[in-house]
């Protein structure tokens, strides 16, 4: 068993070097290539919308995830590729795929050389810790950047639509008023709603461009824009007063979730310190005591309940946390 779990952390380790050699080449190419990085970045912006119109966009239809041919095959025969490609697209990360997965193992061989320099844990419970750990992390801070960056673009959106239904009012065509926005409003909605504007400039059409628009950003309230305007060019009607009334709509909403949000703060709270006082109480008796709870960790039955405790406190945490989370 130790020769098998060894052999695992070699290859893990050779894997995060070759990772890491291909990084600094990256890096190197980056800064002697600047113009062409510049329209790879695009060129993967804009084919992160999905699949909406992709044939008239032959530019980017078969576009790599590495740039290293055998990875690239590797990374295109994984089911969930695609899916972490538009997820770092969504978080407007500069990572790639590539970086992402390397990131990951070099994380997960770090820790496993760490738990095993600095703690006597079990060499197989030290790598499952540490492989678990090492993908988890980084995709759980992608995560948080996704939805801080959702919630950027919706606080965004309402004066985006007034500002689009202002410039139809004046008589400017529906592209050219995305155009106006993206060159008046910063980043996020600036610059997806300009990346929309290019792809229609490119041959797509509005529809395609719009779904793309939803795919790249993940944000429901964009979806009530995108179906306005698709309404619209069906049936008729005056668009910048159906933009006027969605946008009213969204700052009520946003209104009444900062007021949910802060009636659920007392609970909230609540959650963390009692999440957080077992751990406190535990450190604190250690400091003072550090002998008291050494058969705890030492006994099977102790370890046993360390265990059980730990995750029933995971999951009263997640039931406080699925009672205060409300859908507006």
């Amino acid at each position: 068993m130790e020769n098998i779990i060894n052999i695992v952390v070699s290859i893990l380790a050779f894997i995060a070097v070759v990772l890491m050699i291909e990084g600094f080449y990256l890096l190197w190419r980056a800064i002697h290539e600047e113009g062409d990085a510049k329209i790879q970045k695009r060129l993967r912006t804009l084919s992160a919308g999905g699949d909406h119109g992709k044939e008239i966009l032959d530019l980017i239809k078969n576009r790599a995830l590495s740039s290293v041919p055998i990875l690239n095959r590797v990374l295109m025969t994984i089911p969930r590729a695609h899916a972490i490609d538009r997820l770092l697209g969504q978080a407007g990360t500069r990572l790639t795929v590539t970086k992402l997965i390397g990131l990951q193992i070099l994380l997960s061989v770090l820790i496993v050389l760490a738990l095993l320099k600095l703690t006597p844990v079990h060499t197989a419970l030290a790598v499952i810790i540490a492989i678990t750990t090492g993908f988890a992390a980084p995709y759980i801070y992608i995560l948080r950047l996704r939805k801080k960056r959702q919630l950027r673009f919706t606080e965004q959106l309402p004066d985006a639509l007034d500002y689009i239904a202002r410039s139809l009012r004046a008589g400017n065509p529906f592209s050219a008023s995305l155009k106006s926005v993206a060159g008046e409003l910063g980043d996020p909605i600036g610059k997806e709603f300009g990346i929309t504007f290019d792809e229609m400039n490119y041959g797509l059409e509005i529809e395609d461009a719009l779904y793309n628009l939803g795919n790249r950003v993940g944000c429901d309230e964009l979806h009530y824009f995108i179906t306005a305007v698709l309404i619209q060019r069906t049936t008729g009607g005056n668009l910048a007063d159906v933009l006027n009334k969605i946008s009213a709509v969204m700052r009520e909403r946003a209104r009444t979730l900062r007021e949910i949000i802060i009636q659920a703060a007392e609970m909230r709270l609540s959650a963390r310190i009692l999440i957080a006082l077992p751990f406190i109480v535990a450190g604190a008796i250690t400091i003072f005591n550090p002998g008291y709870l050494e058969t705890l960790f030492e006994e099977p039955m102790g370890r046993t309940i360390i265990g059980v405790q730990i995750l029933l406190m995971a999951i009263g945490y997640i039931v406080i946390r699925r009672m205060i989370n409300f859908r507006i």
